[in-house]
């Protein structure tokens, strides 16, 4: 089995992206990969948008073929009580498994007191939080992390992209020193990842592809590093199914 742990669906009016269902289908089946966690694309600044993606997301979770899990993501920039009534109609009533930060689009250190609002309602909904980290210095540097972590020590935390090419030796030692927290180290080099799981072992890095285009690559680069299949099922799946909690 493998799943991945960062799926995207829509458009991102940051970087102008778009993934449609279409392709995911298509992508998916191709690389014989059975699903993963999906989040929405950054979308426009609006509640409503907001709201929109994760419907479209829940939708598409139910009538796919493959094995799907929706990731709230929500400006933290909102009025509180808008998140947090956001937040828990997906998770509560969607069934969606965690919720994402992501500094560079939503401009917001990890530090500042609207992401602690995220951290709150992870704590208080009983799910892992996922930031992304790398590109968006120096908000979107793992360090930056820190004082969440010390302070949310009971939340699981992902760091999408394990601080990408450039921070990832920060990620990596963030990971040695909380128990809380794992890595989705896509984007991150060969020598890199290989660095990290010798550090780490298995069960701390999921397999993720961020966009289907990548997929091929991070399969690649994990069955170039790893020859042992249990490290390989942590990798490519048993580690997401544990953190997100999931019903296979």
């Amino acid at each position: 089995m493998i799943l991945d742990a960062h799926v995207h669906l829509g458009h991102d009016v940051v970087f102008d992206e778009d993934q449609s269902e279409e392709q995911l289908e298509e992508f998916y089946a191709k690389y014989q990969v059975d699903g993963g966690i999906i989040q929405p694309y950054i979308v426009r600044p609006y509640l409503e948008d907001t709201q929109a993606i994760h419907d479209r997301i829940a939708a598409f979770v139910k009538t796919s073929t493959k094995r799907w899990w929706g990731m709230v993501s929500i400006n933290p920039h909102f009025r509180p009580q808008d998140y947090e009534a956001e937040a828990q109609r997906c998770v509560k009533d969607l069934g969606f498994v965690g919720l994402k930060i992501t500094p560079i689009a939503h401009a917001c250190h990890p530090a500042s007191q609207d992401a602690l609002h995220v951290f709150e309602m992870a704590r208080a909904l009983s799910v892992p939080l996922m930031i992304h980290t790398g590109a968006g210095i120096p908000f979107s540097d793992p360090i930056s992390v820190v004082k969440a972590l010390e302070s949310f020590k009971d939340v699981v935390v992902v760091l999408a992209h394990a601080g990408s090419e450039m921070h990832n030796q920060q990620a990596t030692y963030l990971a040695e020193k909380f128990d809380n927290l794992y890595l989705e180290p896509s984007w991150v080099g060969v020598i890199g990842v290989g660095h990290m799981i010798k550090r780490l072992g298995s069960t701390k890095v999921m397999f993720s592809s961020d966009n289907i285009y990548q997929i091929p690559v991070e399969l690649a680069k994990y069955h170039s590093i790893l020859s042992d299949q249990n490290d390989l099922d942590n990798v490519l799946y048993k580690n997401v199914v544990s953190v997100y909690n999931l019903k296979i």
